[in-house]
């Protein structure tokens, strides 16, 4: 599956409400950062704690996703396309492969939500996100 993915620089809970109201529309999902960091982040807002962090919503019958994110975003480089698979071996696959000179922006990662996390922009300037379905097995 490939879910369009919409990113924000803080403002994602007004984005979420206006597009409730437009679309009329329920939130999925909704996570905060809370006391989670990003690896690698280095200059964090002070609200952070209050960001979007995930939260999904069902517009005219296809699922968006959508978070804040930290970095510089302007307009036209704020949507992402993710692809979700059932596992990490999956992941890899596609990752490697839409690697070739490509920019990677999130190395393959680990996370308390999926065995597999990557972001790249490929050869043709598209930014994808890369995420197994499978969970880690924390202990």
């Amino acid at each position: 599956m490939v879910t369009p993915y919409l990113v924000f620089n803080g403002n994602c809970k007004e984005v979420l409400d206006f597009y409730q109201k437009v679309f009329e529309s329920d939130i999925g999902s909704p996570m905060l950062y809370g006391e989670y960091i990003p690896e690698g982040a280095k200059t964090l807002p002070s609200d952070l704690n209050t960001w979007v962090l995930h939260a999904e919503m069902q517009i005219c019958g296809t699922n968006f996703w959508f978070a804040d994110e930290i970095g510089d975003l302007e307009k036209g480089n704020i949507v992402r396309l993710t692809v979700t698979v059932p596992t990490l071996t999956d992941a890899q696959r596609i990752f490697d492969r839409l690697n070739e000179n490509a920019e990677i922006t999130l190395p393959p990662t680990e996370t308390f939500y999926s065995t597999f996390h990557a972001a790249l922009t490929d050869k043709f300037g598209i930014d994808w996100n890369i995420v197994a379905e499978e969970a880690p097995n924390l202990k």
